[in-house]
């Protein structure tokens, strides 16, 4: 019988941080799942360490693994290809996460009303430190069914969250394989043009922030072709909106990773927004300045995208 639920990792480096998952998977009160996950070429001991869970595994797991560099974004489309349940989550080589949550997402969907499931995406739940604080408050909203972009812009709830997500639904979209590391919110926004989320106002993972090579936390600017197709996305749907200050800082930033792309590492960038206010010139010049300052402090990861066409191969033992 076919899992109903696939745990999907992507993993580089993380050889100090996959027990988090691992044992997560392991205390699961939900058994009916199975964790795939894939090493993007790592040079520490995840592999080694990842055969070692295998041997021990209480649930279904799979390896596979990336000879040279593919990127979060080509692995979680491979994956997700792979997948034999019926959801998904993603699991970062980070995380960690309660022991009833599995449980509890399948539980949840089963009480979704027919007419609310056939335009719902992903179950949606909140996310809580180490410490048991929860990032973000209850959301406590009287209808559970609603649209991400709209808990995100009108409601301003973009603090991290922790997805459930339909296969049937994710399959027909594609994490663009532009970079090593490409923000999930620009599909999740896609999506949610034609689908809702369902609320589920509880925490379930639990969010770290002491990992050395973490996107989030890094100090050095990382992926930057990925980095500037978000902003470009927000540019795309939102930029006639420039009247906030957190729009004014989009701008900004979509013009100095422009600039990094384009000048630093040489990338064919086109401007494709011509954006008609006032300031527009202010704008581009404070980017100019904090582009010549990232280059000058060496706050650039120098660091080219090199496309991956291989495909990885299964570690069967």
């Amino acid at each position: 019988m076919d899992p109903k639920i696939s745990v999907i990792t992507a993993t580089r480096n993380r050889e100090n941080t996959l027990n988090r998952v691992f044992d997560s998977l392991k205390k699961q009160t939900f058994k009916n799942f199975e964790w795939i996950v894939c090493d993007d070429a790592s040079n520490d001991n995840s592999l080694k360490l990842l055969r070692k869970f295998k041997k021990k595994a209480n649930f279904k797991m799979r390896i596979f693994h990336f000879k040279q560099r593919a990127g979060k974004p080509k692995i979680d489309n491979y994956c997700i290809k792979k997948a034999l349940g019926k959801f998904i989550i993603f699991a970062d080589s980070d995380d960690s996460f309660k022991r009833n949550s599995l449980l509890d997402f399948n539980n949840e969907w089963t009480k979704i009303p027919a007419e609310d499931e056939k335009k719902t995406f992903a179950i949606i739940s909140r996310v809580t430190t180490p410490s048991g604080k929860p990032l973000e408050k209850k959301l406590n909203f009287k209808k559970k069914s609603i649209s991400l972009i709209e808990l995100w812009n009108k409601h301003e709830k973009k603090k991290e969250k922790w997805l459930f997500i339909k296969k049937s639904i994710l399959l027909k979209y594609k994490f663009p394989e532009i970079d090593y590391y490409v923000p999930e919110g620009i599909i999740w926004e896609k999506i949610s043009i034609n689908y809702n989320v369902w609320i589920l106002d509880k925490c379930y993972r639990i969010f770290y922030n002491d990992t050395a090579n973490s996107v989030t936390h890094s100090k050095k600017i990382k992926y930057t072709l990925g980095q500037f197709k978000s902003y470009e996305m927000w540019m795309l749907r939102y930029y006639n909106q420039h009247k906030t200050l957190r729009s004014i800082k989009i701008i900004i930033n979509y013009y100095r990773y422009m600039f990094i792309n384009k000048f630093f590492f040489k990338k064919k960038i086109n401007n494709k927004y011509k954006i008609k206010v006032t300031y527009n010139k202010i704008y581009k010049v404070i980017a100019y300045i904090m582009f010549l300052k990232d280059v000058i402090c060496l706050n650039i990861e120098n660091e080219n995208f090199k496309k991956n066409n291989s495909k990885p191969i299964e570690i069967l033992k």
